[in-house]
């Protein structure tokens, strides 16, 4: 299935003291970069998360925003050590009478100890862990579910543009089919205008003109042009990421069309060159947001 690289998705849950919120969100990259906005807590689980998007996809780039906050109301709040502080009042009394420093030691003073107040984050537990993981999946799935709607526009919409190619691809080869005859009879009845023919040899002469008119003879380029074609409708049903394999097709296709309006001396051609290559530019830009 043919799958954008842009994409969106949202997950969220609620516990009895935290809104658990992910959000994932898909752009367009060569390749597959992955971000995290998340509470430092969480960094080990951010590992596991990395290793599941890349296991599912191929090319995007994605930030993952997790936000973990407190309902008002439950707010966490703040455990102090009494270990700590016991030990710090003891070493301070002891400092005091060793070198007679005065002084009331209190509450205050002892604050002043950083390891005195626990620093644990309260979102730090098995249970928000895992609910922020079902929520990432819930994003996940609605991020996927997006890029394959997105995808499945791209590709009605190149069917259809790749549709008209052919056909003026065809067109182009009608027309080319008898292209050479015509340059070579227009260019034997100019030399015929200028100069007396019957001064030259025959067989040089006509050899010279075949040799000029195979120079705008456009039907190898032709051939190829429909051979990748047929390549990028063959792609377009893989069920496997191709928007690498498609663009470089979609190359191929821009060069043979730009020789074919190169070589052709044909009013007709030409101006179907040109929507040929109009069209081509069309699908190198949609295939840019397949993955």
């Amino acid at each position: 299935m043919l799958r954008s690289m842009t994409g969106y998705g949202k997950g969220s849950v609620s516990s009895e003291n935290h809104d658990i919120q992910v959000e994932i969100k898909s752009v367009n990259h060569r390749f597959l970069e992955i971000g995290f906005r998340m509470p430092s807590f969480l960094n080990e689980l951010e590992l596991k998360l990395r290793d599941r998007l890349k296991n599912i996809l191929n090319r995007g780039s994605l930030t993952v925003f997790v936000n973990v906050n407190a309902k008002p109301g439950a707010e966490n709040i703040k455990k102090f050590d009494t270990g700590a502080a016991k030990a710090y009042k003891e070493s301070l009394e002891m400092l005091q009478s060793e070198t007679g420093i005065k002084g009331e030691i209190d509450l205050n003073m002892i604050m002043r100890f950083s390891d005195v107040l626990d620093q644990t984050d309260e979102r730090d537990n098995e249970d928000t862990v895992q609910k922020v993981s079902v929520c990432f999946e819930k994003a996940l799935s609605d991020m996927i579910s997006y890029r394959e709607k997105e995808g499945k526009n791209i590709l009605d919409d190149l069917n259809i543009r790749i549709n008209e190619l052919e056909k003026i691809v065809i067109q182009t080869s009608e027309l080319a089919s008898g292209a050479a005859k015509i340059q070579f009879d227009k260019l034997l009845e100019r030399v015929g205008k200028y100069s007396n023919t019957d001064a030259f040899n025959k067989d040089r002469l006509e050899q010279e003109l075949v040799l000029i008119c195979d120079k705008v003879d456009i039907s190898e380029e032709i051939t190829r042009l429909q051979s990748h074609i047929g390549l990028f409708n063959s792609t377009l049903g893989e069920d496997r990421a191709v928007g690498k394999i498609l663009n470089n097709i979609s190359q191929e296709m821009h060069r043979e069309a730009s020789t074919i309006s190169a070589k052709t001396n044909m009013t007709e051609i030409s101006h179907l060159s040109v929507r040929m290559k109009e069209l081509i530019e069309i699908i190198r830009e949609q295939v840019q947001n397949v993955e």
